[in-house]
């Protein structure tokens, strides 16, 4: 055991740094290996307001997450989308309402207000366009 001193105490500490020093190159092979940590989500506003959704039109890339704000201008609404099941309640008086989702399948999926606000609530819609990602 050359270079080793022979007592428990000096012996343990060297294999202590030994190990010290084979973990940090793990931990350097692992960020070196192209590891990115995921990018933020899409953040979009909506404001609903009677009776629509501004914007109307969602666009987004397949693979996307999304962060979606919304807020109402004058009474309480509902946001929709049934075919990724989303539905949260917008409350009157603009306190904001946070929904993420991923955007994982390519397609156009509607939305709507799931809360009645009137007469026009019926024509209060959308769209979710996911476009594919580019190969």
């Amino acid at each position: 055991m050359e270079g080793w001193v022979t007592t428990g105490k000096h012996r343990t500490r060297r294999r202590g740094l030994g190990m010290a020093a084979l973990v940090a190159l793990g931990a350097v092979s692992v960020n070196a290996s192209g590891d990115v940590p995921p990018p933020a989500p899409r953040a979009i506003e909506i404001i609903a307001s009677r009776f629509q959704f501004e914007p109307a039109t969602l666009q987004v890339t397949e693979g996307d997450r999304v962060r979606l704000t919304l807020r109402s201008t004058d009474t309480d609404h509902g946001f929709s989308i049934r075919k990724l099941n989303v539905k949260v309640g917008v409350p009157k008086g603009g306190e904001p309402v946070t929904v993420e989702l991923l955007a994982d399948r390519a397609g156009t999926y509607e939305f709507k207000c799931s809360e009645y606000c009137g007469s026009g609530h019926g024509r209060m819609k959308g769209q979710l366009v996911v476009t594919p990602r580019a190969q």
